[in-house]
């Protein structure tokens, strides 16, 4: 794991958050990522920063917690438990999480007191998300190898060879394993970037989704809608928020998406797996909803408020993205959802509306910009899935065709 430490860190630090002189920097680790996490907060000191706090994660810490503690106790978490992180926001400071779960950790947790827990967290660390989600502060997202996440990907190998893998994977996809990471990342983010430019002039009304899977949805887009992909600016500094990205997104307009969305992959949320994901909007609103395991987790995410109920990002991924051809399922929205066309239930992101960092909650809400208190990411692309757009002048355009962008919107 040595040269992957490395690799990793160097990919966070100096392309993800883009650690700069003076910064304070926050790392939100795992007990089981010590190492990789040392590696980060000794190369962002050589960057200059000014300081770097690190808390680490114990899952069976936080199932004991969830499995003893009332319903009243999780939601009611002294103020210190957030202001540590809001601080940081406060400060315009970097955030890095490290993702090193078991996929199927709380499989035997409430859902009911995680739904509860997870709600008032959002709303204790509002000041961090208010920053988080306008690219006001840094942040990135990585992921670390986990034994049980290992052997969830791997049933057939030996734990050290399952870990092996599962290390090679994370080092391809987050370009780690790149002789000169940050050259790759820079080169990935003008792709990205060039496909959101074609979109954003393309003056789209509405998208409509189909495949042989069932999915049949038109989903209206905002006036001044905005497509992002890769690096994103903040107060003139470009970092990357999830590594690996292979998206360009959006968010759409809430109130005008109408049809049935069915998953194509499995969504773990929390540490539970929900499979045969399905949802029925009319006007916006999520009107019908299944699944064939963990229901109630899935309804604990649509019925946590008014804007859950309805649709906060649709993201672009190619069916061949590099992610995808690794034919592997990662049990991971934040590699998932990279191999993927996706939507996510919940808040939008103000950035994708002309000047929507600037406006307020009530103003985005007159645009049609989804707001809640989650934001959960579920797949739904395919090989045959088509997106044709009909553009505010009367044109139709074909986006993907048999789960790929089309030579025009490469």
């Amino acid at each position: 794991m040595k040269k992957l430490n490395k690799g990793l860190a160097k990919a966070v630090v100096c392309s993800g958050v883009n650690v700069q002189p003076g910064e304070e920097v926050y790392v939100i680790s795992s007990v089981n990522a010590v190492k990789l996490t040392h590696e980060i907060v000794k190369l962002c000191y050589e960057r200059g920063a000014k300081r770097v706090i690190v808390r680490y994660r114990d899952a069976e810490l936080t199932k004991l917690d969830y499995t003893y503690q009332t319903t009243d106790a999780l939601t009611s978490k002294p103020k210190f438990v957030y202001d540590e992180r809001n601080y940081f926001a406060d400060v315009n400071g970097c955030v890095i999480n490290i993702i090193c779960d078991d996929p199927n950790g709380m499989a035997e947790i409430d859902t009911a007191k995680m739904t509860a827990s997870r709600r008032a967290d959002m709303k204790g660390l509002a000041p961090y998300y208010a920053k988080s989600m306008t690219h006001k502060i840094k942040w990135s997202i990585i992921a670390y190898p986990h034994p049980a996440w290992a052997k969830l990907m791997f049933p057939d190998l030996a734990p050290k060879a399952a870990m092996k893998k599962l290390a090679k994977y994370i080092a391809k996809t987050t370009r780690c394993d790149n002789r000169d990471p940050e050259a790759a990342w820079r080169a990935h983010s003008a792709v990205l970037s060039n496909r959101s430019k074609k979109l954003n002039a393309s003056n789209i009304k509405e998208l409509h989704y189909t495949n042989s899977l069932g999915t049949d949805l038109h989903v209206g887009l905002p006036e001044g809608y905005v497509f992002e992909g890769g690096a994103k600016d903040c107060n003139g500094v470009f970092f990357h928020a999830n590594m690996p990205t292979e998206e360009v997104f959006s968010a759409p307009d809430c109130r005008n998406i109408n049809g049935v969305v069915k998953a194509s992959m499995p969504l773990c949320y929390s540490g539970k797996i929900i499979e045969g994901l399905e949802l029925t909007l009319k006007d916006g609103v999520i009107t019908e909803y299944n699944a064939k395991t963990n229901l109630e987790t899935l309804k604990g995410i649509i019925e946590t408020d008014e804007g859950s109920r309805s649709l906060g990002e649709i993201a672009l991924v190619p069916y061949d993205s590099p992610i995808s051809k690794l034919d592997m399922l990662f049990y991971e929205t934040l590699f998932d959802e990279n191999a993927s066309c996706h939507f996510a239930i919940g808040q939008a992101y103000p950035n994708c509306l002309e000047g929507g960092d600037e406006m307020t909650s009530e103003q985005l809400k007159e645009h049609g910009i989804n707001d809640s208190d989650v934001h959960v990411d579920f797949m739904v692309g395919t090989r045959d899935l088509s997106i044709t757009a009909l553009t505010r002048d009367g044109k139709t355009l074909t986006i993907f065709k048999d789960g790929n962008f089309t030579k025009e919107f490469e």
